[in-house]
């Protein structure tokens, strides 16, 4: 009889050699990765039960409206700095770390200032609410976006069970003060210190045990920041039109539909992230090969993603409905929405093994290309689909802007790909 040992590694080396993958790195890092994954994704679940159970749909909905005002502010950090620290140590470079974090130090003081400046016309505006919540994010944001970056220098080293189980920690802290903040009161700025206060603790506690388990030098980090500041520019309008959904529904048709469309999305916006998660765990491979070794299997990858988007958008079509009404009684009107939503993930696998592969490679003509092209793409469907059909014509515009993209994505490797 063979041991369960041997028949594992018999199936992993048919797998390998049948996909044309290293499934026993990716069942490592795999592993881990679907692990962290699914525990961030159980735990936030069970914090969006308590908020839609507990918390009236307006004041849920306001909530969200603030969060999403405050994202706005993410175009003052440098939003592809955690891009430029993952390919920069994959590579070597561990010096990029301590370096980009710095960096980050001194440049988010201009998203307090500008926070602050928004908290400041709410209070003189007598809106005590938006000025008190501007005034905390203003002092806690600016932090938690500099020392958060330690993600991505333990994807870089491969460090995949250290980065997911410190991300578990990070996702039980900040849900366990959002859970005490709703229970205690059911205000809308208890719960924006809870927000505020936590996830700037976990950061700051697992960015120093990253520094003291690696030791990551203080050497200069070469170009990383400018590369890092080169994305930035790139991906400035990102954070922007990530929020133009939830502000063009609050302003349209109010705070109540933002609380449906939000729990639409609940599970789909954790399965989207998983799926990407998953795609790059490839970046280290991928950095150390060239346009020409990639190019070799690139369809084939196209078609495994598709394949692994297609399985979840199934699977999560047949099981949302007794979801939401066993633990969201409250929402059952966002089931169709949720449905609709979840036929993105047959092309967001594609197009992050895409953008992985773009990134891999620094080619930054293409990264330039893909950021304009899916800001305009987006801003636009936004904007056009939700004035005119609110909660329907958002969930539309997002799977309509991941199909634009995937066929665009294709477009911007081959172009310049040297054996397109």
């Amino acid at each position: 009889m063979e041991s369960k040992k041997e028949i594992y590694h018999k199936f992993i080396n048919y797998g390998t050699e049948f996909f044309g993958l290293d499934l026993k790195y990716f069942a490592g890092g795999g592993f881990w990765t679907a692990f962290g994954q699914g525990m961030n994704s159980s735990i936030s679940f069970l914090l969006i039960i308590a908020f839609a159970n507990l918390l009236p749909k307006e004041t849920y909905g306001f909530y969200r409206y603030i969060l999403s005002l405050a994202g706005i502010f993410n175009v003052f950090t440098m939003t592809g700095m955690n891009a430029a620290v993952s390919q920069a140590t994959a590579t070597g470079n561990e010096g990029a770390l301590r370096t980009s974090v710095r960096y980050q130090l001194k440049w988010n003081v201009m998203m307090a200032i500008a926070m602050w400046g928004l908290g400041g016309y709410y209070f003189l505006n007598d809106n005590q609410i938006l000025a008190i919540s501007f005034l905390i994010f203003g002092i806690f944001t600016p932090l938690t976006f500099a020392f958060n970056t330690y993600g991505a220098y333990l994807d870089g080293k491969k460090q995949f069970k250290i980065n997911n189980l410190f991300s578990i920690f990070s996702t039980a802290i900040y849900a366990a003060g959002m859970l005490l903040a709703t229970l205690l009161s059911k205000e809308i700025l208890p719960l924006i210190i809870a927000y505020a206060l936590t996830t700037l603790i976990a950061n700051i506690f697992f960015y120093w045990k990253t520094l003291q388990i690696f030791n990551p030098p203080l050497a200069p980090a070469g170009d990383v920041v400018k590369y890092g500041r080169r994305l930035t520019l790139l991906g400035f309008i990102g954070p922007i039109v990530a929020q133009t959904d939830s502000i063009v529904l609050v302003h349209f048709w109010g705070p109540a539909p933002l609380a449906v469309y939000s729990l639409a999305r609940a599970i789909p916006d954790k399965v989207g992230p998983f799926i990407k998660s998953i795609i790059n765990l490839g970046l280290p491979k991928l950095a150390v090969k060239n346009t020409e070794e990639i190019d070799e299997v690139f369809y084939k990858r196209i078609f495994q993603a598709i394949g692994l988007g297609a399985l979840l958008a199934v699977g999560y079509i047949l099981v949302s409905p007794l979801v939401f009404k066993y633990l969201l009684p409250k929402y059952i009107d966002s089931i169709f929405y949720s449905q609709i939503l979840a036929l993105s993930f047959i092309f967001i696998a594609p197009v992050g093994y895409i953008g992985t592969a773009i990134n891999s490679q620094k080619m930054f003509g293409a990264i330039a290309s893909s950021s304009i092209s899916s800001s305009i793409v987006k801003i636009i469907l936004y904007v056009a689909l939700g004035i005119w059909g609110g909660i329907l014509g958002l969930v539309l515009a997002q799977v309509i802007y991941y199909i634009i993209i995937f066929f665009i994505s294709i477009a911007l490797w081959k172009f310049k790909s040297p054996v397109s």
